[in-house]
């Protein structure tokens, strides 16, 4: 019983940790990921178990979470590393020692009695554990939006002074403990004053550092509504011109028509035939202007994707880009939110816009298709080079743009890692540059 009781103990230290950070992180993790990262575990630890003792053995846990952070969200800014993997330990540690030191005495359980009795401290990482997870729903803390937004020094700051904190209550904390129990220095007091006051600042800063997110969130919310709004605009004058195009076409092509009547029934084949070389032979080359591709967008759905692209056609047009759109059949985004394709859309329409004005034949290409178990986005645009060096482009700041650039890929890459049935895939050959995101359905 004791064996087992040790054995469910030692699964919940190197599971729950690995489960609360998913969790937090918004990153799944595979039934494999889970095994490989379960074994690093064990890897990471007999560096420690060499010195049991030793004060650095305190400190095993944080310093894998922290691998473990850098390896699964390895794109993400070393801030949001750091905060994923001490926020979820840190949340539990709180928990954990808040029912050790202060419930568990209300049911008459000594805090020395817990330690000696397995099944005490596994129902303590058991209950600390779903007191975490029900904490985090109850207040419904989502800190997965900031992964594909580009952190601003409000935000940096904001993050940075929640990982310092928890730097600091965990080395607090790990040392008092460290003292107790390896230089047998009564350190109790002082432990549950370090709880008691750092609990009562974590819950208040995260609680700030949520709302501002959920605020920041909203303006996004309203700044795209915003813009959508905008893009119907000019879509629908963009129609309306076209329209004026099409009925002044028309009533030409009435007096036309008429015309050939009279030449037709005068049997005056002169007067046809100059009406026909003149003015018919190619009337057709007024409607092959690419400005009324824009008509294909009615394929499209979804009105806010709609509205987009039509603003990103018009933004082509007024910049003198030749933009052609191929969207062969009736399609409405799957597989991933709409949001966050629209991101990735206008990120990449921008791109490609700002690189084909530099190139000397200026030219784009848009493409979005569907198929049997996938969607397929494509947006191709000439360059000024050859070849664009690929190896690099979603690194955050790489760009050739200038300073304060190279943000936008780095955020399309950090979308895309948050779906694992999407993918995006860049080429570059003879003065073209292609992106291709596919979204499995």
């Amino acid at each position: 019983m004791i064996l087992f009781l040790e054995l469910l103990e030692l699964a919940l230290d190197i599971y729950l940790p690995l489960f609360l950070f998913s969790k937090i992180s918004g990153k799944k993790l595979t039934f494999l990921f889970y095994l490989a990262l379960i074994t690093g575990r064990f890897l990471h630890a007999t560096f420690f178990v060499v010195f049991p003792d030793d004060l650095s053995s305190y400190f095993e846990l944080p310093s894998y979470m922290l691998i473990v952070s850098w390896i699964v969200g390895k794109s993400y800014p070393t801030t949001l590393k750091i905060f994923y993997a001490l926020f979820p330990i840190t949340l539990w540690n709180l928990f954990q020692r808040s029912m050790t030191f202060f419930l568990l005495p209300m049911l008459d359980t000594s805090n020395q009695k817990i330690n000696e009795v397995s099944i005490g401290l596994t129902v303590v990482f058991l209950l600390s554990a779903i007191l975490t997870l029900l904490f985090l729903k109850s207040f419904q803390y989502d800190f997965k939006p900031i992964q594909s937004e580009f952190i601003n020094n409000r935000d940096r700051k904001l993050f940075i002074f929640v990982n310092v904190s928890m730097f600091v209550y965990y080395t607090i904390i790990q040392f008092l403990s460290y003292l107790e129990y390896e230089r047998h220095i009564n350190t109790l007091p002082h432990r549950e004053s370090t709880v008691v006051i750092y609990l009562i600042l974590f819950m208040g800063t995260i609680n700030h550092l949520d709302k501002h997110l959920r605020e920041q969130l909203q303006d996004k919310l309203s700044f795209q509504k915003e813009l959508q709004l905008r893009d119907m605009e000019a879509y629908s004058h963009h129609i309306e011109e076209l329209y004026k195009g099409v009925r002044g076409f028309r009533h030409d092509y009435a007096n036309l028509l008429t015309t050939l009547k009279i030449g037709i029934d005068q049997k005056d084949i002169s007067l046809v035939e100059g009406v026909y070389e003149t003015v018919l032979k190619d009337s057709d080359k007024h409607f092959r202007n690419q400005k009324y591709d824009v008509g294909r967008l009615i394929c499209i759905q979804d009105d806010a994707l709609k509205s987009l692209l039509a603003a990103k056609f018009i933004q082509a047009q007024e910049n003198g880009v030749s933009l052609s759109i191929e969207i062969p059949e009736e399609i409405t985004l799957q597989g991933m939110e709409l949001v966050d394709f629209i991101t990735i859309v206008s990120i990449l329409c921008d791109n490609a816009i700002e690189a084909s004005i530099e190139a000397a034949i200026p030219k784009m290409t848009l493409a979005y298709i569907s198929s049997a178990n996938k969607q397929i986005f494509v947006v191709e645009n000439s360059t000024r080079v050859e070849k664009v060096e690929i190896s690099k482009i979603y690194d955050f700041g790489m760009s050739s743009k200038g300073e304060n650039k190279g943000v936008g890929l780095y955020n399309v890459l950090a979308i895309v890692n948050r779906y694992p049935n999407v993918a995006i895939n860049t080429s570059s050959q003879n003065y073209s540059f292609r992106q291709i995101v596919e979204i499995k359905i």
